[in-house]
């Protein structure tokens, strides 16, 4: 969940922008249900998924920690959430069973969006991890056909996301997290795909900085520009004030 200091001032900075441009997706790359705060460690996430259902989450990927919760926990978060929690490579342990689906597609702005989800780490007893770039190499081709654009949601980490913005053709963008983020976004030499990371959560602070990318296709899909930036949630952000009351709400004593 993103920090319960920074949840009204994020919902205050996304509104914001949906009123700037109405074609706005809220992505997120995954390990954000627990962390190691409350209300999200008491609930084990039920306050970040309705968190997340509050600010208009379009789609997030499940990373480690997300998957630590647990095939049975997962899938009640999953079953409250408003949008999909995506993963193409964790699978029951034991079976090629995906515990969840692998991407979702919105219509907007004239175009179909695949958003693709991608796992990290080792997994857990009950779910395991495959190859992320095996499963990008898989799962991608699948997904443009049902999409002309398609944005990978990935807690692979930095250094193979790099591998698939090198080596797996037909996306248009990458949102990334998980370990050696880059603090400015940085664009495939290979295939010229961008690589967006908005923040990395440390022992009690995460959630405060907000990634906006804005990005520019043509008719057919394809990327003409992009830009981004990482947008601090500091106290000069105002609080939206239904967020507010609720976030008050969960952490009474």
């Amino acid at each position: 969940m993103p920090a319960v200091g920074g949840v009204a001032r994020r919902a205050t900075t996304i509104n914001q922008e949906k009123k700037k441009n109405p074609y706005t997706l809220v992505l997120d790359a995954g390990d954000s249900l627990v962390g190691d705060q409350d209300p999200a460690l008491k609930t084990q996430g039920k306050s970040s998924v309705e968190a997340m259902n509050r600010l208009g989450y379009d789609a997030m990927a499940l990373g480690p920690g997300d998957l630590a919760l647990g095939l049975e926990t997962l899938r009640a978060r999953m079953a409250e959430a408003k949008f999909p929690m995506l993963s193409a490579n964790a699978v029951v342990t034991g079976t090629e069973e995906l515990v969840t689906q692998p991407y979702a597609v919105r219509a907007l702005a004239g175009h179909r969006i695949a958003l693709v989800g991608l796992s990290g780490g080792n997994g857990t007893d009950e779910i395991a991890v495959l190859d992320p770039l095996t499963a990008a190499q898989k799962i991608v081709p699948e997904a443009r056909k049902e999409a002309d654009i398609v944005i990978l949601l990935s807690h692979a980490g930095q250094m193979i996301d790099q591998q698939i913005a090198d080596q797996v053709p037909g996306i248009a963008a990458i949102v990334s997290g998980g370990d050696g983020a880059r603090q400015t976004a940085w664009e495939s030499a290979v295939t010229g795909v961008p690589v967006f990371h908005a923040d990395q959560a440390m022992t009690g602070h995460a959630g405060r900085m907000l990634g906006i990318g804005k990005l520019n296709f043509d008719a057919g899909g394809k990327l003409k520009s992009q830009k981004w930036q990482q947008f601090p949630l500091n106290p000069g952000i105002a609080d939206d004030p239904t967020m507010a009351a609720w976030v008050q709400e969960q952490t009474k004593p």
